[in-house]
C-alpha cells in the first residue's frame, strides 16, 4: 500500500475542517507536529482503514463538530473515503508502531499481562501458526464437548426409562406403528373413567328443527275469490273513493245490502235487478270474500310465528348447545363432527325472509284479489335460508356417526376399570418413547461419540505436534532476531526461554528479560522480587516495544507491498538509541512500499531524512491555529539551522536532567523562542523585533498558528526577561528548569 496523499479530515480530532496543501507524497513521509497537534489521530485514521473498524475516527470526532467525521486518503489503488461511518474500502497492508500498538501487544507500562502475551505470540507466529493454534484450540473444544456428551449420554438415556421398567427391558420393546392412535384412545378413556358421573348424564347429540315459511304461503299470494272479477272490486273501491267514503265506507255498504228486500232499494225503492254496481257489492261483501281476506290476516299471524326473531334465536342457540355438546365428547372419542359456520347466519337469514315476505303479504292484504309477484329481495332472501337450511340439515348424517361412538363411550364407561387404562397407558407410552427422537438413537449414538472424540482427539495430538515444531523454530528465531536488534541498541538486556503455554487453552507466549545471567519471568508477579516495572526503566520499555515491532516487520514476507508507520518511537530514548532508531527506520522503509514518520522532535526527523539515500522524501507538519490542525509542507533544513540546533540540544539536555547550568540556559530560552517563530513565520516577523513583539502579532491575530501557545510564551517572556536585562537577578535551579521543559515543548522535544 503506498499513501500518496491525505486530501481531507473533516471533524476528526483536533482537525475540525483541516486545511491540506502539498504534493503527493514520496517513499519517505515525515511528518513534524507539536504534542495535541494531531499525530495519534492521524495513526487512529490508518489503523481504522487497516482494521475496517470505524471506532477509531468515530470515538475521535471534534467535540462540538455539527458534522459527521469525514476523511479522503489517496491511494497508489485510487481514493477511499470515510463517510457516513464507514469506509468506502479498507486495506490491511499497513504495520504501525505508536502507544496503541504496544499497549495492546507488548506492554501495559509496569506490566506485561496474558492479553499482552497472546496478542505477542499471534504477531510472531504469524498467520500460519495462528491457524494452526486456532485448529488446536477448535479440536481440543470439539473433543471436550465429546467428552461432556458422553458423560451425560447415558444420564440422558437413562432418564427416558420408565419407573417400573430396566434399561434392558426398555430397548427390547417392540415398535408399533399404531402406537400414538392407541395412547390417544386410551387416554380418553382414562378421561372418560374419571369424569363417569358427566358421560352417564350427559345426552347425545341433536340436531333442531330450522325455521321456515308458513305452508301455502306462496299460495295465497296468487289466489283470488270465486265469482268475484279483480274488475268489481275496483268499481266498488272507486265508487267509494269518488263519495270520500273510505272511514266506514265498507262497513256502510255491507249493512245497506243486508235491508235491501224484494230486491228494492232500501232508499228509493227502485228495483235492483240488472245494476252491475249492486251485483259487484253483492260478490265484494260476500262470505267468500271475507274468508279471503281472514285468511290472509291469518297468513300474517302464520309468518310472524313461523319466521319470528325468537324462534330463529332458539334454532341458533341450539346449534350453539350442539357445538358445546360436541365438543364434550370430543374429549372422549374422535367422532370428527364439526360445528357448521352455517348456523352463525341463522339469525340473519330468518329476519332476511321474514321481512321480504312480510311485504309481499302486506301488498296482498291491500289487494286481496289481485296475483302478488315475488320480488327479488323475497328471492334472494329465501335462496340465502335455503342454502342455509341445505348446509345444517347435511350435519344430520355427522350427528348420527358420532352419536354411534358416544353411546360406545357411555357403554365402555360403565365396564372400564382405572388402574388397567392408567398400566395400559404407560405400556404404550413406554413403547413410543423406545421408537422416538431421542431415545432411538441414543444408544448407537452412545458409541458414536466415543468414536468422534477418539478422532478428535488423535487429529489435535497431531496438530498439537505440528505446532510445536513450528513454534519452537519460529520462537527461536524471533528471539533471535528482537535480540540482535537489542543488542543494536546497546540495550543491557536480552529475551530468553522464549515458548508458550496454554494457559486459559488460548496459545500465550512466554519469555524472560535476562539481564547478564539473571531472569526475570514476565508471566510471574511477585511485589517481593525484581519485575518488568522495577528492572525495566521507560527507555528500556520502549526499546523492547520497538524492537518486537522491528523483528516483525524482519518476518513479514510481504513488507514489500506494506505501508509502514512510526509515531514518536524513540520515546525516553537517549541520544545513542534515537540515532540508531533513525537508522532502522531507514532501513526497513528501503524494504516495505512507503515509511511515514511522525514526529514531535524535528531534530529526530532531521536526523532520519539525512539517512535517506536513492528514496524520495517527503516533508510535512501539522500546524495548529485557533481552528485546529491542518497538514502543509514543512522545510526541515530552515528548521534545523545550525545554532537553533545546539541551543536547542543543549536546553533540551538541561531540561531533561542530562547536562547544563541553570545560569546559562536562563538566557537560552528566550532567543530559542524568538529564532523559532523567526524560522517558522519568515515573513511576519521583520529584523529588529524580539519576543516581546512577537507576542504581540500573536496577540492581534486571532487565527494566528501559535495561539494556543500564546499563553506559555508570555509566560516564558516575562520569567527570563529579568534575566537578560540583569544577570546578577536572582533565580532558582528548579524553575529554571521547569521554564526550559516548558520552552521544549513549544519549540518540540520529549
Amino acid at each position: 500500500m503506498f499513501l500518496k496523499k491525505i486530501t481531507a479530515i473533516k471533524s476528526v480530532g483536533r482537525f475540525k475542517a483541516a486545511r491540506i496543501s502539498g504534493g503527493n507524497y514520496e517513499r519517505f513521509a515525515l511528518i513534524y507536529g507539536g504534542n495535541g497537534r494531531g499525530k495519534t489521530t492521524l495513526c487512529a485514521i490508518l489503523r481504522s482503514l487497516q482494521l475496517n473498524d470505524p471506532t477509531h475516527v468515530t470515538r475521535r470526532k471534534t467535540f462540538q463538530a455539527t458534522s459527521d467525521p469525514d476523511i479522503g486518503l489517496l491511494l497508489d489503488a485510487g481514493p477511499v473515503r470515510f463517510t457516513g461511518g464507514a469506509w468506502s474500502s479498507t486495506n490491511p497492508d499497513i504495520h504501525i508502531f505508536d502507544a496503541q500498538f504496544v499497549a495492546d501487544n507488548v506492554h501495559g507500562g509496569d506490566q506485561i499481562d496474558v492479553e499482552h502475551r497472546r496478542n505477542f505470540y499471534r504477531i510472531v507466529v504469524g498467520p500460519a501458526g495462528v491457524a494452526l493454534a486456532e485448529e488446536v484450540d477448535r479440536l481440543d473444544s470439539e473433543a471436550t464437548a465429546k467428552q461432556v456428551e458422553i458423560s451425560t449420554q447415558k444420564r440422558v438415556l437413562e432418564q427416558h426409562v420408565p419407573v417400573g421398567l430396566k434399561l434392558d427391558a426398555f430397548l427390547k420393546l417392540a415398535a408399533d406403528a399404531d402406537v400414538d392412535s392407541k395412547i390417544e384412545e386410551a387416554k380418553r378413556s382414562l378421561k372418560a373413567v374419571n369424569a363417569a358421573d358427566a358421560i352417564k348424564s350427559r345426552k347425545l347429540l341433536s340436531t333442531p328443527a330450522l325455521p321456515a315459511l308458513p305452508e301455502g304461503y306462496l299460495d295465497i299470494l296468487t289466489k283470488g275469490v270465486d265469482g268475484i272479477s279483480v274488475d268489481a272490486a275496483q268499481r266498488v273501491q272507486a265508487q267509494i273513493a269518488s263519495h270520500n267514503f273510505h272511514d266506514g265506507g265498507e262497513a256502510w255498504l255491507a249493512d245497506g245490502l243486508d235491508h235491501a228486500t224484494d230486491d228494492r232499494c232500501p232508499f228509493c225503492a227502485r228495483s235492483l235487478a240488472g245494476n252491475d254496481l249492486v251485483n259487484a257489492y253483492r260478490g265484494y261483501f260476500s262470505q267468500a270474500y271475507e274468508d279471503h281476506k281472514r285468511t290472509l290476516a291469518d297468513m300474517g299471524i302464520a309468518l310472524n310465528n313461523a319466521l319470528s326473531a325468537a324462534a330463529a334465536l332458539r334454532s341458533e342457540q341450539a346449534f350453539t348447545q350442539l357445538a358445546s355438546d360436541a365438543n364434550f365428547w370430543g374429549d372422549y372419542c374422535d367422532h370428527q363432527y364439526q360445528p357448521p359456520a352455517a348456523a352463525s347466519r341463522i339469525v340473519t337469514d330468518v329476519e332476511a325472509l321474514l321481512n321480504a315476505a312480510k311485504n309481499l303479504l302486506a301488498e296482498k292484504i291491500a289487494a286481496p284479489l289481485e296475483v302478488v309477484e315475488t320480488s327479488s329481495a323475497f328471492i334472494t332472501a329465501s335462496a340465502n335460508l335455503a342454502a342455509t337450511t341445505v348446509e345444517l340439515e347435511a350435519v344430520s348424517a355427522a350427528v348420527d356417526a358420532a352419536n354411534q361412538l358416544i353411546q360406545a363411550v357411555k357403554d365402555d364407561n360403565e365396564a372400564t376399570d382405572k388402574a388397567t387404562v392408567e398400566d395400559r397407558i404407560s405400556s404404550l407410552e413406554a413403547v413410543r418413547k423406545r421408537h422416538a427422537e431421542p431415545v432411538l438413537r441414543l444408544a448407537t449414538d452412545y458409541a458414536t461419540l466415543v468414536a468422534a472424540k477418539k478422532t478428535l482427539v488423535d487429529q489435535k495430538d497431531a496438530k498439537k505436534k505440528a505446532l510445536d515444531s513450528y513454534d519452537e523454530q519460529i520462537l527461536g528465531a524471533y528471539e533471535a532476531d528482537i535480540n540482535k536488534i537489542l543488542a543494536t541498541f546497546g540495550a543491557g538486556f536480552r529475551l530468553a526461554q522464549c515458548g508458550k503455554n496454554y494457559v486459559g487453552k488460548v496459545p500465550q507466549s512466554t519469555f524472560c528479560l535476562r539481564f547478564d545471567t539473571s531472569d526475570v519471568d514476565v508471566t510471574k508477579s511477585n511485589p517481593e522480587n525484581p519485575g518488568f516495572d522495577t528492572t525495566m526503566s521507560a527507555g528500556d520499555k520502549n526499546t523492547f516495544a520497538l524492537a518486537f515491532f522491528l523483528a516483525q516487520l524482519k518476518r513479514d514476507g510481504d513488507l514489500a507491498r506494506k505501508l509502514v508507520v512510526f509515531d514518536d518511537p524513540f520515546t525516553s530514548l537517549d541520544d545513542f538509541r534515537r540515532a540508531m532508531t533513525a537508522k532502522e527506520i531507514v532501513r526497513t522503509g528501503s524494504l516495505s512500499a512507503q515509511t511515514i514518520v511522525l514526529s514531535h522532535d524535528k531534530f529526530f526527523l532531521d536526523a532520519v531524512c539525512g539517512l535517506i539515500h536513492g528514496h524520495g522524501c517527503t516533508t510535512m507538519q501539522i500546524s495548529g491555529t485557533a481552528s485546529g490542525s491542518s497538514i502543509e509542507p514543512w522545510d526541515i533544513v530552515w528548521e534545523v539551522k545550525e545554532g537553533y540546533l545546539q541551543d536547542h540540544m543543549r536546553l533540551q539536555d538541561f531540561a531533561e536532567g542530562r547536562s547544563g547550568d541553570a545560569r546559562d540556559m536562563r538566557t537560552v530560552m528566550r532567543p530559542l523562542l524568538e529564532k523559532y517563530i523567526r524560522y517558522r513565520f519568515p515573513n511576519q516577523v521583520l529584523d529588529g523585533k524580539w519576543l516581546g513583539d512577537m507576542l504581540g502579532i500573536i496577540r492581534a491575530d486571532a487565527s494566528h498558528p501559535l495561539t494556543a501557545q500564546y499563553q506559555e510564551l508570555d509566560d516564558i517572556n516575562g520569567y527570563t526577561a529579568p534575566f537578560h536585562h540583569d544577570p546578577n537577578t536572582p533565580f532558582v535551579d528548579d524553575e529554571v528548569r521547569t521554564y526550559a521543559q516548558r520552552t521544549i515543548a513549544i519549540v518540540g522535544g520529549c
